[in-house]
């Protein structure tokens, strides 16, 4: 069987630990024989231009220096890489001298694969819906731009030819527009955990070995609740227990200016790292903050189910979430965590410190959490032969 070439729009760096989705849908594509290249936009002049990633080719385009956070700027920058990434892929195309598969990785993408597809410049359409688009639009901007862009999306889907994202929830609101959407969960492969003990892992790292850690490891920026983080951790100062942020993002700066006025506090703040060493914090810790600040018009964070969680749970550690939530729906089912019900730091200090005082619930809970990784599937030895499955579909028709 002949497999055409997939070429993967992702705005963002394609190499960036916080976002591995996309490089490891372009592995696992490249493993079965397609042909990947990857044209990602590399928004803070991070990347170089052409990179060879194990076989898959990666194209990093600089559409604005964006030296510093700003919407504003976002959006400009955003829309010139539109344009960028349309030269880009007519290149690209005329290089493979047949119609590739396009995968819009989200909806920053999706204009411009779509206007690929109408014209046939492409054999099919991949789009990787990864979050509620109307909610994150309304969190970052305002009803009427979340709105514009909701309008867009659905019109668009209908040029789809797959559709994929993450969990049955927005699952069966894309479905109202177009019925081929498949889910494909944010796991971890199992062959990429670190294959040593808690202890071990925190010898490399440097943690304290019998303090009990709490970790954040992920993108610094709004909505984290990250200052309440820093307030729990100087509620408990004198106990033993110890917290740990990894990353970075549009808030770093701030928090770390935060973090270090709270003397006392047990706190380790490390800048981001690679995804090896991520997951070696993650299989350190004995409970991971997966916590969001809940506002009304949080629709995203209410519905998503991200890599936090399911990373966690494959390194078999315990993670808090916030109450009205996807991800609170599926650690009581598997019991699998902590439900964090309001914004109280009390009750979040309470949670900490009755888990960690607690051995048997905790052994309970990191064993429950193993168990759902690999016994329920969550993990992309699974998601991936659906990922196969997908564009195996359209190869054929």
């Amino acid at each position: 069987m002949h497999l055409p070439p997939v070429v993967m729009l992702v705005a963002k760096g394609f190499q960036i630990p916080e976002f591995p989705r996309a490089k490891q849908e372009a592995e696992t594509l490249s493993k079965a024989g397609y042909r990947v290249s990857v044209v990602a936009w590399d928004r803070y002049a991070e990347f170089p231009a052409l990179e060879n990633t194990n076989g898959i080719i990666v194209h990093s385009i600089r559409s604005a220096n964006l030296t510093k956070f700003s919407k504003a700027g976002l959006m400009i920058a955003g829309l010139l890489f539109q344009v960028l990434m349309f030269v880009k892929i007519v290149k690209l195309i005329r290089n493979f001298k047949e119609r590739p598969i396009i995968n819009a990785h989200d909806i920053n993408t999706l204009p411009v694969a779509c206007f690929l597809r109408r014209i046939h410049l492409c054999s099919g359409l991949v789009y990787e819906c990864r979050e509620f688009t109307y909610g994150v639009y309304y969190e970052w901007f305002n009803l009427l731009v979340a709105s514009i862009v909701r309008v867009i999306e659905e019109r668009l889907l209908r040029y789809a030819d797959a559709i994929i994202t993450v969990n049955d929830w927005i699952a069966g609101y894309l479905n109202r527009f177009n019925q081929a959407t498949d889910v494909i969960y944010n796991c971890p492969r199992l062959t990429d955990l670190p294959q040593i003990s808690k202890k071990e892992a925190r010898k490399i790292l440097g943690l304290p070995l019998d303090t009990f850690i709490v970790s954040y490891v992920g993108g610094i920026r709004y909505g984290c609740m990250l200052d309440l983080l820093l307030k729990v951790a100087s509620m408990t100062r004198g106990q033993d227990i110890h917290y740990v942020v990894v990353g970075e993002g549009p808030l770093a700066s701030e928090f770390r200016r935060a973090a270090r006025q709270i003397s006392g506090a047990s706190l380790t703040v490390a800048p981001r790292v690679p995804r090896n060493i991520a997951l070696l914090y993650v299989r350190s810790s004995d409970l991971t903050w997966s916590v969001y600040q809940q506002r009304p018009e949080s629709l995203n964070e209410r519905t998503a189910l991200g890599w936090k969680l399911f990373e966690s749970l494959a390194c078999g550690v315990p993670v808090i979430v916030n109450a009205n939530t996807l991800s609170a729906q599926l650690v009581k089912r598997f019991k699998c965590g902590l439900v964090f019900e309001g914004n109280n730091p009390d009750e979040m200090v309470q949670l900490i410190l009755g888990l960690s005082a607690n051995t048997n619930q905790f052994l309970e809970m990191s064993r429950k959490a193993m168990h759902t990784s690999t016994t329920m599937n969550f993990n992309w030895e699974t998601m991936g032969s659906k990922l196969l499955a997908t564009y195996r579909r359209i190869a054929l028709s």
